[in-house]
């Protein structure tokens, strides 16, 4: 078996680990803050479930977390977060409607979004890569209360995200966002599965602002001055 040498790796490879190592000791230390921009970020998840039977991204939830970003080129960036993460799904039971029904099923999430960013220009940008979430709690619930018996979901999910973000000031943008798992979240009641339908999925929409300091090495031509 051949297994690459050192001189193999990507040029790359080191900055995404520093990226790893950065995320999970904190923002960046007066040494990596040369080389990485610390980011927070936050907003409102909208999401749903498929194979409920509903229809509609009408469970709201939290979205927020810190994270880092670095320069590849002009162009691209990349970019690790940890984030906090609800999703679920939602039907409100109608007055109205005799035959209505209530459902929440509630999902909480550690999720930890690996993206690359490409600038289509000054103001606009977008951002695509896979998210590794762990599922940290769940609740799910009809009309008559919590449900005791149902069926398990998967502690780890992957998803694949995209967002398009605008600038608003030089460290404020707006980020649309949408999340698709694409490994099932949770088999179906009848346990059936056909072809790429495996099982339930999450699909989520996201719009969250993100805050980002400037590094050390962006700062240093201000304070000479």
């Amino acid at each position: 078996m051949h297994y690459p040498s050192e001189k193999n790796h990507s040029p790359y490879s080191n900055k995404i680990f520093l990226l790893f190592i950065v995320c999970i000791l904190g923002f960046p230390s007066p040494t990596t803050a040369q080389l990485f921009r610390a980011e927070i970020t936050g907003g409102v998840a909208g999401s749903q479930i498929s194979g409920d039977e509903l229809s509609g991204f009408n469970k709201a939830g939290i979205y927020a977390g810190l994270g880092v970003r670095t320069s590849l080129n002009k162009e691209f960036e990349l970019g690790f977060r940890i984030v906090y993460f609800q999703k679920g799904s939602r039907q409100r039971l109608k007055s109205d409607e005799p035959d209505s029904s209530f459902y929440l099923l509630r999902l909480n999430y550690m999720e930890v979004p690996l993206t690359l960013r490409y600038s289509l220009s000054k103001s606009f940008y977008m951002e695509a890569g896979p998210s590794f979430g762990y599922l940290i709690k769940s609740s799910e619930q009809d009309e008559q209360g919590e449900l005791n018996f149902r069926r398990p979901f998967s502690k780890f999910d992957l998803s694949i995200t995209g967002c398009f973000g605008y600038t608003i000031t030089e460290k404020l943008d707006f980020n649309l966002g949408y999340y698709q798992s694409i490994v099932p979240i949770r088999e179906h009641a009848s346990g059936a599965i056909y072809r790429l339908n495996q099982g339930q999925y999450s699909s989520v929409l996201t719009f969250t602002l993100l805050y980002t300091f400037k590094s050390n090495r962006e700062e240093k031509p201000s304070e000479e001055k």
